[in-house]
Formats: C-alpha cells, structure tokens, sequence
C-alpha cells in the first residue's frame, strides 16, 4: 500500500508533528512519500492531486485531517491519523492519540468505515461555504475556549484547552436547533456542540457517542460559570453528573443564529456565521484504528 503523508508544520504541537515525521521515514515496511502543508487549505489541494497514492495519512490536528477529507478519494482511499494538535479528538477515538501506537496500527492495516459531517455553512455576507468535518462542530462556551486557548495559552501544548475551560465564562446567545426534520426549538443557550467522536478536544465529553454509529450526538448548554466548572470537573472524572442541558443522537441538524458567531469547525473558526446544517455520512471512509 502506498500512502501520502501531509506534514502541517504550524500543527497545534509543532515539535510532536517533526517526531512523528521521523518516526514514520524509520518505519521500513510503510511505503509513504512525504508532502508539507504552506498555508491553510493547502492541505486539500495536495489530497486532490494525491490519485496515485492508495492512502493519505495526515499528520497534524483535527484542522489538517478535515483538510485533507475535502481533497481525497473517501471511495478509494484509505485515511490514516498520526495526532500532532492540541485537541485530537479523532485520534482519540480511534485509539490512536499515542504516537506509539498511531504508528503501530498504520503497520497493520487496521481499518474501519468512519462516519462523517457534511455541513453547509451559512455566513451574514449571503457566503454558503460546504465542507466535511470529522469531529467538532460548535458555537458559543467550546469555541470561546479553543480561542482562549490558542491565542492565551498555547504555550501549554496538550492543556491548553483543559486550562481554558476553567477560566473562560459562558455567555448566553440566542439560537433556533432543530434535529431530524423534527420541531423547532427556540431558546436561550451558552453552547451547542454537534459532535461526530466521544472526544470534545481533551475530554470524553461525549460518552455515548460512536465516530462509527451512523448518527451524530448534540449537547445542549445553557450553564453560568460555577454550573460550567462543575460540569467540567464531572467529564475530566469521567462522571456523568452535572451534565448538559441537553444530550440527543440526530442524523440531521439545523442551527439557526440570531446574531451572527464563531463557529468552531473541526479547530477551524469561522467568523460571522448565522446558519449550520449538518447530515451525518455513515462509513464515508476507511480509517486505520488501534490495533488490537
């Protein structure tokens, strides 16, 4: 099997992506060439010109693998995860958020189908922008968090995010969500996140959820600060107490803004954004996986 491996070099964890790339060249029995991203959206347009390759591995963050899903042949070939980002939530639910064994189950072949988001982004211009997305979709608290943390708290690599969490504080925004052609549900919240992966960033935020299930999970927040700690210490216990307003499973989601916000996308933020429709695409593609 041939594969393409695509570098980010300004991943979350810039000394973690050169390791890995070391590690990979060692590996005498992967067959892989070795590409480098040079600016956003780069990652795509290597993918798109990856035909002759019979799988693509990204090494990055959640950003550079939804970068990659949008140029690559999810019929044919075959996805690969080697976590070089803050969050890494695909990573994590594929068993494979450790170097050693991310690179242990490339050598092995182990794949399995992998469910995606097909989203249609809606921005207060009239821009209507279609991506795939693997992992995060969200707006409000978890978006506020990702920015702190990138922009405060880089410096702290892996916990950045964690220690985001504890000093960023909610703000309620206005928002219409609708799931699976249902009804239509008005309300006041601090966050909604539609997630593909048990894994929000750091945290098993998620733990019914499944990348391989067919539908995606939706939580509902509508916390003020001290309520949003609690919840947070729960998830990092791994306890189900304090939870979201709201936890539901949906194959189809609608959210509508009334004021335009950032929507986090995969670690990407996209400004000014008023609507998001999201489809789950069950098995889009085939993904390696932990080996047993």
């Amino acid at each position: 099997m041939k594969w393409l491996a695509i570098v980010n070099p300004a991943a979350g964890r810039v000394r973690e992506a050169g390791l890995l790339l070391e590690r990979l060249r060692q590996l005498k029995d992967v067959d892989a060439e070795f590409v480098h991203t040079e600016i956003p959206g780069h990652a795509t347009r290597l993918a798109r010109d990856a035909a002759g390759f019979d799988g693509v591995i990204a090494i990055g963050g959640d950003g550079t693998i939804a970068e990659v899903l949008q140029g690559m042949d999810l019929e044919r070939q075959r996805l690969a995860v080697l976590p070089a980002g803050h969050g890494n939530c695909l990573a994590r639910d594929l068993g494979v958020a450790d170097a050693a064994r991310a690179l242990a189950s490339l050598r092995r072949f182990d794949f399995r189908p992998l469910d995606l988001m097909e989203v249609s982004v809606e921005f207060a211009d009239g821009r209507v922008e279609q991506r795939l997305c693997a992992s995060t979709l969200a707006v409000g608290y978890v978006t506020d968090v990702v920015m702190y943390g990138r922009q405060r708290l880089s410096r702290l690599g892996r916990a950045a995010y964690a220690a985001a969490a504890m000093v960023v504080v909610p703000t309620p925004f206005d928002a219409r969500l609708s799931v699976d052609d249902g009804a239509v549900r008005s309300g006041r919240y601090t966050g909604i996140v539609i997630n593909n992966t048990a894994h929000l960033a750091n945290f098993r935020g998620f733990p019914d959820a499944s990348a391989h299930d067919g539908v995606l999970d939706v939580m509902e927040q509508d916390f003020r600060w001290p309520r949003q700690l609690l919840h947070n210490f729960a998830v990092l216990a791994g306890s189900r107490a304090f939870g979201a307003k709201s936890m539901r499973q949906a194959a189809t989601v609608r959210l509508e803004l009334a004021a335009p916000r950032t929507l986090m996308a995969d670690g990407e933020l996209l400004q000014e954004v008023t609507t998001v429709t999201v489809q789950c695409r069950p098995a889009a593609v085939r993904c390696v996986v932990r080996s047993a």
